[in-house]
């Protein structure tokens, strides 16, 4: 990855220094504009989260089709975010950071005008450019800020992830219930332009570009083309079957795409995903609790809009409206905010691999909650929230633990590649979830469950990762 990403050590680059002494005597409003493109991006990516049902009906989409809807954006992600952080670090990041919000506005518009679900699929696709806000804010609040500023920078931008998931999820039950789904994206492009004008208006240049480079193609074709491979034969196995040439085919060459990923980026002087820093052993065992961190919540963005939205004369749906299936979400997302801020104080008192135990196996605990009581409204509620807590821990935790493990001089590329790490095990969660579904037809009740097991399972997965973390970091203490 290149090294948008701040390096949280310390480590210098050509841009860490502020070059405008405007931004000394007005840092907060830097700080603000960048914290609302990202909020933007952070609502936008959650916002349709309590409409799935409705847009799968009103599109007449599948299943498989609607998970799409969320995980088109995720895939687009993971697979965008590190090609603009490369051209933020040759033209500038505040120029390609107003590029991306514009960009991000105009797909956004598109998808509020989709006439079919192709099209919204495709919207999405180009929306998922705006998971770049995110490193380029943090990397022009490097560039710009020094000091207590920079370090208020750092805690309110990433917090907006939190909140704005939060708030996306009643949000977006208000706005369907009361307009359309389709004024979630003409409200969300009003939002992604004023944000912009806050960034145009208030946020300086900053230092010149850290390098030039040129953009890693071969490896941006084979991740984009690996990862479509693996998450469409998970997505489609239940249709096309699972032992069937088109899934088998499908997968094998995902893999195999993937694999030669690993060879090619190996040998790239700058890789859009930096594989070689996996020779640390630590930072191996971090990217798969971070795919569990980043899996484990999407399970349920997926699974519970339709459960709670399900007619209660099914015996097992919640007969919620759209509004209320989102207030009913709202204390999970508040959890996350709060375990996040709450992950300092737990890492100083039982050190970072002791959190990421404690934060997996808070996950795992609600994820059973879920799985046992899927029927009973409270007890979803509940287990939800609990879910959230462990999660917000988890994300917070995970940055912590590839800052530890990774030699200073490839922070920058850690991170990097830990985002990607986490937007894809997020993208696999909704194939994996419409698969159960669509699997258990006979049994809807115990399809959901099955889909809460899973995550429990991926949560214990991660416990298992953080005892063996924290066994080597004791070894090496």
């Amino acid at each position: 990855m290149p090294p948008t990403s701040p390096a949280p050590d310390g480590a210098s680059r050509q841009d860490d220094s502020p070059t405008d002494s405007t931004l000394v005597r007005r840092p907060g409003r830097v700080t603000f504009a960048l914290s609302a493109a990202v909020l933007a991006f952070s609502l936008m990516q959650t916002l349709v989260v309590p409409a799935l049902p409705t847009l799968g009906r009103e599109l007449g989409a599948t299943a498989q089709g609607t998970g799409w809807i969320l995980t088109a954006f995720l895939l687009a992600g993971a697979v965008l975010a590190p090609v603009v952080g490369n051209l933020g670090d040759r033209f500038g990041h505040r120029r390609v950071l107003l590029g991306t919000i514009v960009v991000f506005a105009a797909a956004t518009l598109v998808a509020a005008a989709a006439p079919t679900l192709g099209v919204l699929l495709a919207a999405r696709v180009v929306q998922g450019v705006s998971t770049a806000t995110f490193p380029l804010a943090l990397a022009l609040a490097r560039s710009v800020l020094t000091g207590p500023r920079l370090a208020a920078a750092f805690g309110w931008i990433p917090g907006m992830i939190g909140l704005g998931a939060g708030a996306a999820l009643v949000v977006g039950g208000v706005v369907v219930d009361a307009l359309s789904w389709r004024w979630l994206f003409v409200l969300g492009a009003a939002l992604i332009l004023g944000s912009g004008a806050l960034v145009a208006a208030w946020v300086p240049r900053g230092g010149a570009p850290a390098v030039q480079r040129r953009t890693d193609w071969p490896g941006i074709a084979l991740l984009a083309g690996g990862l479509v491979g693996v998450l469409l034969a998970v997505s489609q196995g239940g249709a096309w079957g699972w032992g069937s040439v088109r899934t088998v085919g499908v997968g094998v060459v995902g893999v195999l795409l993937l694999v030669a990923l690993v060879l090619v980026e190996r040998r790239t002087v700058a890789p859009v995903v930096d594989v070689r820093t996996f020779r640390h052993g630590p930072i191996v065992l971090v990217s798969l609790l971070t795919v569990a961190v980043g899996f484990v919540p999407y399970v349920c963005y997926v699974a519970l809009p339709l459960l709670m939205q399900a007619p209660a004369a099914t015996g097992y749906g919640h007969g919620m409206s759209v509004t209320v299936s989102g207030l009913a979400m709202l204390p999970s997302a508040v959890l996350v905010f709060l375990g996040g801020r709450a992950t300092p104080a737990l890492v100083r008192r039982v050190g970072p691999g002791g959190t990421a135990g404690l934060a997996a196996g808070v996950m795992a605990v609600g994820a059973v909650g879920l799985a046992l009581w899927p029927a009973t409204p409270w007890a979803v509620v509940a287990a939800f929230s609990v879910l959230g807590l462990g999660n917000g821990i988890g994300y917070a935790v995970c940055a912590q633990l590839v800052v530890t493990w990774s030699p200073p001089t490839e922070t920058g590329a850690a991170t990097g590649l830990n985002s990607v790490v986490r937007t894809v095990g997020s993208a696999a969660a909704a194939p994996v979830v419409t698969a159960l579904l669509a699997a258990g037809t006979a049994d809807p009740a115990g399809a959901y469950s099955a889909a809460f097991w899973a995550a429990a399972a991926t949560s214990v997965v991660g416990v298992l990762v953080a005892l063996v973390l924290v066994a080597r970091s004791r070894r090496t203490a």
